[in-house]
């Protein structure tokens, strides 16, 4: 019994991989800074749409479904991954060996194509004014569509992920494709590649391309009139430029954030199937945690472009909790927020203007027949 239990316990001081104290403490502090702050932003995103019925709106949505992801990639893959990789053993048990493979793989997957979904809803709306627009339960019924089609992707990897256990207490999560199955391995990495990166940048960029091209068309054509009968929908051009500039910035996070990643990816299938070694392994382990991190700092940087482009967004937030916290009321003010009963006048006066210029802009379109001008929606 001592002899299997000495051999047990030589088997289980499995050599975490080399990095010096300085590297370290960098990585725990630069992991801890982006997850706690990737929290509170993504948070602040989906209390404020889900307790605010004005911003409700279909882009609005999809934008706090990314931050649902963001919430989910940083509560399970933050942390786990990294340690995971660093220890070279798996300590956190069975279920969450396949808990965080799926939730991190779909959570991935997820946002790129939200984006794709987002940018060719902003197309369709700008392309064809007259067109009804997305209702929220078209909305909704996309998202789990996302997240079926999510599935399928991810399918042959889930069914590779291997929790092994016959080594004693030491414990080891791994993607194992069979032996006469490695090449498969390879091959489906590049498809996740193409199908997760490739194909919804493509489209992300064909679609802000033609909206770019139609909104730069209708701001010459206003600039050469200056009747009051055109200010307004000069004014909700410029609205929707700003959207696009926040869409824009949220797809080029996620391309300079992702890609790094799932390139990483495909260099450890590389080196899996045909056992080479095209770097040395001080390199490789820094090529992936950069490449880990950058990902996870995508998970931070979306909420605070989304702020810093939303005039509504930062309105509420400096309202909620830069005013309560001057009147000592902060905790009450949450409770505001969570219930959804508190009201922003500043709020009301700017949906009624709305309206009124949504209004003005459809007597206008009927007047001219011109099918040019998109009925806007106050998307933020």
């Amino acid at each position: 019994m001592n002899t299997d239990s000495n051999l047990t316990d030589i088997q289980c001081e499995y050599p975490a991989i080399d990095i010096n104290i300085q590297m370290k403490t960098l990585l725990a502090v630069a992991y801890g800074l982006v997850g706690a702050l990737s929290l509170v932003g993504n948070l602040a995103v989906l209390l404020i749409v889900i307790c605010r019925r004005e911003m409700q709106t279909v882009t609005n949505i999809f934008i706090s479904s990314v931050s649902a992801a963001d919430l989910v990639i940083t509560s399970f893959s933050l942390w786990a991954t990294p340690l995971a990789y660093y220890q070279r053993v798996w300590y956190f048990g069975k279920y969450m060996c396949y808990l965080v493979s799926v939730i991190q793989g779909l959570s991935l997957m997820w946002v790129p194509f939200t984006l794709a979904a987002v940018a060719l809803d902003r197309y369709l709306l700008v392309a064809s004014p007259f067109r009804q627009p997305m209702a929220k339960k078209t909305c909704l019924l996309i998202i789990a569509g996302i997240w079926l089609i999510g599935f399928g992707v991810l399918s042959p990897m889930i069914r590779n992920v291997d929790f092994v256990d016959s080594y004693g207490p030491c414990h080891f999560c791994l993607e194992s494709w069979d032996h006469d199955k490695q090449h498969y391995r390879l091959f489906y990495g590049l498809s996740v590649l193409v199908i997760r990166s490739a194909v919804p940048l493509v489209l992300i960029s064909l679609c802000h391309w033609r909206i770019a091209h139609i909104l730069n068309t209708q701001t010459k054509k206003f600039q050469t009139l200056r009747s009051a009968s055109t200010a307004t929908q000069s004014t909700d051009i410029r609205r929707k430029q700003r959207l696009q500039t926040l869409l824009l910035a949220m797809v080029v996070i996620f391309a300079v954030s992702s890609l790094p990643l799932d390139l990483s990816n495909v260099l450890q299938d590389l080196i899996v199937v045909y056992q080479v070694r095209p770097v040395p392994d001080n390199v490789r382990h820094f090529i992936f945690f950069f490449c880990h991190w950058t990902a996870m700092a995508g998970t931070l940087l979306n909420p605070l472009v989304y702020a810093y482009y939303n005039e509504n967004f930062r309105r509420q937030i400096q309202t909620c909790f830069g005013e309560m916290r001057g009147q000592g009321e902060f905790k009450r003010g949450l409770y505001s927020i969570v219930s959804g009963r508190y009201s922003y006048r500043g709020d009301d006066a700017e949906n009624n203007a709305d309206r009124q210029r949504q209004q003005t802009t459809r007597i206008e379109l009927a007047n001219n027949q011109t099918g040019d001008i998109e009925v806007l929606r106050s998307d933020l």
